[in-house]
């Protein structure tokens, strides 16, 4: 980059900065909120402090679950970027965009405190720092997420997330997440999280089960049933041959960008092992990084397609976090990339792994990228993922 480059570029940064620092709002700021909506902070002091109580509660068996209404888990949290120029600072990347990264951690905390709401033991309370069970809530998956409106988010208004459990098993549970500003919805995520005993994780708890009451909430209940419920097919791995790469293909394993770091306490979750929200975005920002790299061109995601939980991830851990390209359409200007995080294993001195993630990324500008050939089964079936969920978009 040249002298002039650079001078232009900190100066484009420079003005980002102050803008998101001086901004005044030319509209009315609501400075008093309805004690419903609770701010992030407010949010993450009750989830902690009522987190921590579960890992030494006892279960009391004279209590039983119940059945409710899907109203009943509804929980509103305002993420205050109107106000609070340290949150605009936290949420905003250098182009002045709602970080897609920070939103879905923020995302992966309203979730879990919705399915706590379903199972509070007092329905009167808005909060829910007593709860029917011990149980802790794990994120188990991520379903897929278009991230591409996200964008029209703007960093000097409040974003609300609004959270409710949408369908439950015996021990499963998922959250449906909206990202809502000025009254108009972004986007959706639905995360499903396994009821585990706060005092045994290796033990699984029930959950209180949803009662769908409108016809709305029937069929939502019955599509989501269907999603959570339905095995995916699966390639068969026993017929791959191995290509051989040809002019305007590209060897999937020179796309492989890698990142490490360790686990501190600032990514503990209120059990005690590292927040899955962290790890979503971790993997998000080394498919970012895989992707700039990768197409040298201004780009943003437009998707989670998919993100699988495999392991609890203790604080202190060495984490190695991996993204490759896997599938290209140059004529939709979207590409894919799988991203994993793999832990070190101290006694067999491997990385083993334990999460998986998919990432569709676009682009405004014409592109003319290489095919991406595979070499072995990991990134074959990948590629086989890839396609089959771009197809059923």
């Amino acid at each position: 980059m040249s002298a002039n480059a650079s001078a232009r570029a900190l100066q484009s940064k420079g003005s980002l900065m102050r803008n998101l620092k001086h901004f005044n709002p030319k509209f009315p700021v609501q400075t008093v909120r309805n004690p419903e909506l609770r701010t992030m902070d407010q949010l993450y002091d009750c989830f902690y402090k009522y987190a921590r109580q579960l890992i030494s509660a006892q279960i009391n068996p004279n209590i039983t679950l119940e059945t409710r209404k899907m109203v009943e888990s509804e929980l509103k949290v305002v993420i205050p970027l109107a106000t609070d120029f340290k949150a605009r600072l936290n949420m905003t990347d250098s182009n002045g965009h709602i970080r897609m990264g920070r939103l879905l951690e923020a995302v992966d905390i309203v979730a879990p405190c919705a399915c706590y709401m379903l199972n509070r033991e007092d329905l009167s309370l808005k909060t829910f720092e007593t709860g029917t069970l011990p149980r802790m809530f794990v994120t188990a998956r991520f379903h897929q997420t278009s991230l591409s409106h996200g964008y029209g988010l703007s960093p000097y208004r409040d974003i609300v997330l609004r959270g409710k459990v949408t369908w439950t098993s015996d021990n499963k549970a998922e959250a449906t997440v909206n990202v809502i500003q000025n009254r108009s919805e972004f986007l959706t995520a639905r995360l499903v999280f396994s009821s585990l005993d706060g005092t045994n994780t290796s033990q699984k708890l029930p959950t209180n089960q949803l009662l769908p009451v409108t016809p709305i909430e029937k069929f939502l209940n019955q599509q989501r049933h269907e999603a959570n419920t339905t095995r995916p097919t699966v390639p068969e791995l026993g017929a791959i041959q191995l290509p051989v790469v040809q002019e305007g293909e590209q060897q999937m394993s020179s796309t492989i960008v890698e990142t490490a770091t360790i686990a501190q306490p600032e990514h503990e979750n209120p059990y005690g092992s590292v927040f899955g929200g962290f790890l979503v975005r971790k993997g998000l920002e080394t498919a970012e990084l895989c992707a700039k790299m990768f197409a040298r061109t201004p780009l943003r995601v437009a998707s989670i397609d998919d993100a699988e939980f495999l392991k609890v991830v203790k604080i202190g851990s060495i984490l190695k976090f991996s993204a490759f390209i896997c599938n290209v359409d140059n004529k939709e200007k979207k590409f894919q990339i799988s991203s994993q995080l793999e832990v070190y294993n101290t006694e067999s001195n491997t990385f083993e792994l334990c999460d998986r993630f998919l990432f569709t990324f676009e682009t405004k500008e014409e592109i003319n990228l290489p095919q991406l050939v595979p070499h072995n089964m990991q990134e074959f079936v990948a590629q086989w993922k890839a396609k089959n969920i771009a197809k059923a978009n």
